[in-house]
């Protein structure tokens, strides 16, 4: 849909850096001619709130929006190679279509209203995170995975999503963390680990009935008996390594909501 000309220009973008009135914008693409009429509309922006400052690539992931021309092979090789994009506002110019929080426009962007652009991508992203944060409630993610690096990487997915984690280490102690507290809105469970493995540790989790949470396992292992195996052990479902932070975000958008409604019996779960 092309953007009015008469649409009013933002008094302050939210979400933007410095109290509101900057917002930090990095581009990727584009010609020479749309940067002379991109730098034209900063330089204009410097007189009206929100300010807009351009960044550097060394400074991307400051980024309050990232503008990315996805007709150009190069920005779309650079942005596919950006993990930290799924968190940020995303603005893809000349995109058929984009992931929840991201915004598409016109591969012919009207630099004039950039800022009502910008407004617009912040204010989309900020309804994305806030729906995240309503599938997961008051409830944590608890990670149990006896690597630090996955459980690191597992948080930071999930963190940029408003979802408060816990991380253990052990089975043991995520049978543990589960059966100390009721707020755990689902369990991103790994198979192999030393001690009790991830298939036990869910078993003894799900015995709780229906107080037990959603578990997800997660592992490298993806043949078909130890999908089977996971099923028995009663997961909902079952994800491979290294996970896609779409997917992930997709499955605990289903289980979580699901999960959080009283009336909903047990058999209306549907594993993977």
């Amino acid at each position: 849909m092309r953007e009015s000309m008469l649409e009013p220009m933002p008094q302050a973008a939210p979400g933007a850096s410095s109290e509101g009135a900057v917002v930090k914008l990095l581009v990727k693409g584009f010609g020479a001619m749309e940067h002379r009429l991109l730098q034209g509309a900063v330089k204009l922006s410097q007189r009206r709130a929100p300010r807009i400052d351009l960044l550097a690539d060394s400074e991307a992931a400051s980024a309050d929006v990232v503008l990315v021309d996805a007709t150009e092979a190069a920005a779309l090789q650079w942005s596919a190679l950006q993990p930290w994009l799924a968190g940020k506002a995303v603005i893809w110019a000349g995109a058929k279509a984009a992931r929840p929080g991201h915004m598409v426009t016109e591969r012919h962007v009207m630099w004039p209203i950039l800022p009502v652009l910008l407004y617009r991508a912040l204010e989309q992203h900020g309804n994305a995170r806030a729906a995240t944060r309503a599938h997961a409630g008051a409830g944590r993610v608890l990670v149990v995975d006896d690597s630090l690096a996955v459980r690191h990487h597992l948080r930071s997915l999930l963190e940029r999503r408003g979802i408060e984690v816990t991380d253990v280490a052990t089975a043991e102690a995520g049978i543990e963390a589960c059966a100390a507290a009721s707020d755990i809105a689902c369990v991103l469970m790994d198979v192999l680990m030393p001690g009790i493995d991830g298939f036990e540790a869910c078993r003894r989790i799900k015995a709780r009935g229906r107080a037990a949470p959603p578990v997800v396992m997660l592992t490298s292992k993806s043949s078909p008996f130890d999908r089977v195996r996971g099923k028995m052990a009663g997961c909902d479902t079952y994800l491979t390594k290294p996970v896609d932070p779409e997917q992930l975000h997709d499955v605990l958008g289903r289980l979580v909501s699901h999960n959080a409604t009283p009336s909903s019996p047990p058999s209306e779960r549907t594993p993977a």
